[in-house]
This record gives C-alpha cells, structure tokens and sequence, in this order.
C-alpha cells in the first residue's frame, strides 16, 4: 500500500477505481466517525475520483429545515435531530451509486448502524484523539456538542464512548498527517482490498 501511496502512481489507482466500480455497482459507500475526521471534505474528493454522486446527511438535513444543525439542536433539542437524521437514514436508497457522508453521532444508535450496514459499505474514517482535537479547535463555532465544554475532556470521553460503535462499521482507514488525496487514495486501496477478500470469502 505505502508503495503504492509513495510511488503516487496514477496508473495503479486507476485499475483500483475500476476494480471497485466493477464490483460495487448501484450501492452506496458511506462514510462515518467520529466529527473533525474529515468525513465530508474527504468523502467529495472519493466521489469525485469514483465519478459518483456526493451526499452529506447533515448538509441534507440544514436544506430541509433551512437551519443549521447546532441551531436545530438549541431550538428543538438533541432527541429531536437524531430523529430527523434517522429519517434520512431510512430514506437511502440501497441501490444508489453515491459517497454518503453522515454526521459524527449517526452511526451510533443500534438501529442506525443495522440500518447503515444492510444500505450499504459502511467505512470508519478515524483519526488519532490529537488531530481530531487540532482540528475541532479551529472551527468549534458550528459544532453544537462542542458548547461550554473543555474540548480535550470532552473528545476523549466521546471518543472512548462512540469508538466500539465506529469499529462495527464494514472497514476502517485511519486518517493521520497525511494529504487529503493520499487519504483518498488509501481508501480507495482498503475498498479494494475489503471486496477482494469477501469475494475470495464466497468463492472458497
């Protein structure tokens, strides 16, 4: 893998695009964890380089509502929103050829990870506590969890809660220091890597 990453040869991560999209037709990869990992910023770029559609659940949910998602979670209340995301879960196509993006505490609840799981290749972006701190620091504004908490406390105590929820998910690629498109670039070669040994799986 890390040769292929190094080397940044095109020609290889072509045949794994066309591997993937050969054997992973009319089905969504979505894409969870943990906020601050990068889910969506690295989610457009898959789906770019997939030639697929792009999804962001939360972003779907402040078009809908014409609010923004902290604003949802001040008006009416976290039980509220987690409702309305469910719904938005529940209406993903199983046969749809997108990137989906879901907001940090989606795959969380038991019922949204069966949900998740049965739709679709579910993938846990993760990140180590440091990075994700780093980042959540810079834009905290928008973040409703992140309100008149000490951040640091906060992400490792969420972290230690949510991770056992993240790992059910179908693969995990860990997201370090690294560029957005070598993070890119390491998904796609796990996607890969995760369809070949289930295929092999059945085969045997």
């Amino acid at each position: 893998m890390n040769k292929i990453l190094n080397k940044n040869n095109d020609s290889n991560i072509d045949e794994v695009i066309s591997y993937i999209n050969t054997n992973i037709k009319n089905k969504p990869i979505i894409i969870v964890g943990m906020m601050g990992v990068g889910k969506s910023a690295i989610g457009k770029i898959l789906a770019r380089s997939l030639d697929r559609e792009f999804y962001d659940i939360d972003e779907n949910i402040e078009k809908k509502y014409n609010m923004k998602i902290y604003e949802i979670f001040e008006s009416y209340g976290e039980k509220k929103f987690r409702d309305i995301e469910y719904k938005v879960i529940k209406s993903i196509q199983k046969n749809c050829n997108a990137i989906i993006a879901t907001g940090g505490g989606a795959f969380i609840e038991t019922k949204n990870i069966s949900l998740l799981n049965d739709t679709g290749l579910t993938l846990w972006l993760d990140a180590s506590p440091l990075i994700i701190i780093e980042r959540l620091k810079k834009n905290a504004t928008n973040r409703p969890l992140l309100k008149n908490v000490d951040i640091e406390t906060y992400i490792n105590n969420l972290l230690k809660k949510r991770n056992p929820s993240y790992a059910k998910a179908n693969l995990t690629v860990i997201s370090s220091k690294i560029s957005k498109n070598e993070i890119k670039d390491k998904i796609l070669l796990a996607i890969k890597k995760y369809l070949m040994e289930h295929k092999n799986a059945s085969n045997s």
